[in-house]
């Protein structure tokens, strides 16, 4: 069950881990200044949530 459902859990993470760069990118670059650390939940959410829709 975890074969035919991990190539669309990785692209998940993968959205997510791209935003956390964008967002460490604008901090970087003085655009916006936001917290990664509250950010970092979000990949605990994205998981969480793929979880429940998948039932």
């Amino acid at each position: 069950m975890l074969k035919e459902h991990l190539p669309t859990m990785l692209a998940n993470l993968s959205v997510c881990g791209g935003i956390l760069t964008m967002t460490a990118g604008f901090r970087v670059s003085h655009i916006k200044s936001v917290s990664l650390v509250d950010l970092m939940t979000a990949l605990i959410l994205v998981m969480s949530v793929y979880a429940l829709d998948r039932r």
